[in-house]
């Protein structure tokens, strides 16, 4: 191809603000030929750091940060000229169409007369515009890592190496040691796309499904605010019934149901934007990256890529949806027998979400306690869950044990080389923090499979305890006296300082999405902490010898007083004493850990060796 003469080079042009000129303030051109003035993108990067090119027409996605995006070179973006024009020592025209099979650059003049030539001889040349020529350059094939004068013809379908022709027959083995299936590019590529359109699919019926559940919650919220409505309206034509001298009670008596409706209407808000709209938004940025990618990347980079899109794609996929039921919240009645206010407003179960979100409405305080079930263990156990509707346990046999919903022990669930000492379950991941020097946290899928695991800091052998909650785990480092907050992979985020911790036994439990109780034997002390801030709420010296924590919806917190053989039960928000429970099967001594699944208080007696199911009675 002739060699292209010198030509002025035009004017930039912002494509969004379409300001001109060469004293355009620090132009950006990204890899789609746009060119932008910095100020101009910097509007438009969005909060996962992606940017969108705001050229009309124009969709493809970027996830290079803005000080990365290349400057605009104008000396080397000169546009490409007709070769005819430079052969005959012409002033260079502006490119127009390129022709493959004679590979020549043609202006509009000379584009004409390459048509009409080879229209009059019977032959066809079919030409491409420029931004067509622009793609097929950049589509060229790349050339070999190992052979530099080859290109790229080849790739596996098991492991996606590429390679040339000459790398065949030494290139005969994935790294797992299975053959390799070497095919085309093209076909590769076809083959990788067809795999990512059923991805997509399942993307797109994901999306389906929260843009159901958005729908659903949108219409309960307007229920809602109508039945707040209604009852309200209720509530003031009793009050205007009474004698004026009361209206300041039925103003308190407003207040308080407002605020009790307020509160699950938060919940109802949250739920909207933590678990549907900001993972609805996730599927939608994933399936704008692929489409980009599939529409305008290199096919090499396609290969490259696609384990890391197949694995982020596939991951919201598996997401569980989240399933939402609104109940009514509140009724009004008449209260019975005298009184100087007629109305009351008595609350039921309300705003109930899966038992994941952590959502769960006030429970009325239970009474007494009855015993159910006694189940016999092979040794004791240090703590239990409830996980798929069986109960686990983890024992001082170095095993995790489950027990069906007959109260039979089905065996090992898992084993580990030391004694499990706390055990937590969150989102159908089981935590377990086994003792040792070090201890180790590790975390097991529903199938027994270890999905990771990571070594913790604490000194003692004794009864330790574990907390997870939202995206953190919480466990105790009883010789420094902190608790050291991990990511769910094991990441070591912070240290909280907590005083109040011996190295003897200690509980912990979660309260609310970022609080976190905890219990010590030695220092016959329980706290509230909030993780999130590092602070220490409140502090209670009101129960001896505390051990086992459990809380009970989101107002109280039951402790197991081992040694007075009671449950006390403190105010989550205060941390006062308001009731106790008591039980035989509760020994003196023996409680090591406690756990509620709905009207039932699992106790964990580590000296008799079994497991007590009592009923929570009102």
């Amino acid at each position: 191809m002739a060699n292209m003469e010198e030509i002025v080079p035009p004017a930039i042009e912002c494509g969004f603000c379409l300001r001109q000129g060469v004293a355009l303030p620090n132009p950006r051109q990204l890899t789609c030929n746009h060119v932008h003035c910095l100020e101009c993108l910097t509007g438009f990067y969005d909060e996962n750091n992606i940017l969108i090119c705001p050229w009309e027409d124009c969709s493809q996605v970027y996830e290079v940060p803005l000080n990365q995006l290349p400057a605009y070179d104008i000396a080397k973006d000169k546009p490409k000229s007709c070769d005819l024009c430079a052969k005959k020592g012409k002033n260079n025209e502006r490119a127009f169409s390129y022709c493959p099979l004679c590979d020549t650059i043609y202006c509009v003049r000379h584009h004409e007369f390459h048509q009409e030539y080879h229209e009059e001889i019977g032959k066809v040349h079919p030409t491409i515009n420029m931004e067509q020529y622009e793609l097929l350059k950049s589509q060229q094939s790349r050339v070999c890592t190992d052979h530099t004068d080859k290109p790229i013809s080849l790739g596996c379908d098991r492991c996606l190496k590429m390679i040339c022709n000459e790398c065949v027959c030494k290139a005969k083995f994935c790294d797992d040691g299975e053959t390799h299936q070497m095919m085309t590019l093209n076909q590769l590529v076809e083959q990788l796309n067809d795999k990512i359109n059923k991805l997509k699919k399942g993307m797109i019926e994901k999306e389906e499904d929260f843009e159901q559940i958005f729908k659903f919650t949108s219409q309960t919220l307007a229920e809602y605010d109508q039945e707040t409505t209604e009852t309200l309206q209720e509530i003031h034509h009793k009050r205007d019934a009474q004698i004026e001298a009361l209206e300041s009670k039925y103003k308190q008596l407003e207040d308080e149901y407002t605020e009790g409706r307020l509160r699950t209407k938060t919940l109802i808000t949250d739920f909207l934007e933590d678990e549907v709209l900001k993972k609805w938004s996730q599927i939608r940025n994933i399936m704008r990256k692929t489409e980009s990618r599939v529409k305008h990347a290199h096919q090499c980079d396609i290969i490259s890529s696609y384990s890391d899109t197949k694995n982020e794609m596939q991951r919201l996929i598996d997401e569980i949806v989240p399933s939402v039921q609104v109940l009514s919240v509140s009724k009004v009645r008449e209260k019975s027998g005298s009184s100087d206010i007629m109305l009351e407003v008595f609350f039921t179960d309300g705003f109930l979400i899966d038992e994941h979100l952590n959502l769960q409405p006030s429970k009325p305080l239970p009474k007494s306690l009855k015993l159910l079930h006694t189940v016999s263990l092979p040794s004791g156990p240090f703590s239990t869950r409830v996980w798929n509707s069986q109960i686990i346990t983890g024992m001082e046999c170095k095993a995790v044990a489950t027990v069906d919903n007959n109260y039979q022990v089905k065996g090992s669930f898992i084993i580990f080389n030391n004694d499990p000492k706390a055990i937590e379950v969150y989102q159908n991941r089981l935590y377990t923090a086994v003792s040792g020097n070090p201890w180790t946290i590790y975390v097991h899928d529903q199938q027994g499979k270890q999905v990771t695991s990571w070594n913790h800091c604490d000194i003692s052998d004794l009864c330790t305890g574990l907390a997870v909650t939202c995206d953190k785990v919480v466990a105790p480092d009883r010789m420094k006296k902190f608790l050291i907050i991990y990511s769910l992979t094991g990441k070591k985020l912070k240290d909280i300082s907590c005083p109040q911790l011996s190295e003897n036994w200690v509980s912990l439990c979660v309260s609310g999405s970022d609080k976190v109780v905890v219990s010590d034997y030695g220092s016959s002390q329980i706290c509230l902490i909030d993780i999130s801030q590092g602070q220490l709420l409140w502090t209670c010296k009101d129960v001896s010898d505390p051990l086992g924590l459990a809380c009970y919806g989101e107002r109280y917190i039951m402790v197991a007083a081992c040694e007075s053989r009671t449950v006390r039960i403190l105010d989550s928000s205060t941390g006062e004493v308001v009731a106790e429970l008591t039980d035989s099967a509760i020994e003196s001594g023996a409680v090591f850990n406690v756990v509620i699944s709905g009207d039932r208080l699992i106790v964990a007696n580590y000296l008799n060796e079994n497991i007590a199911v009592l009923q929570l009675q009102p």
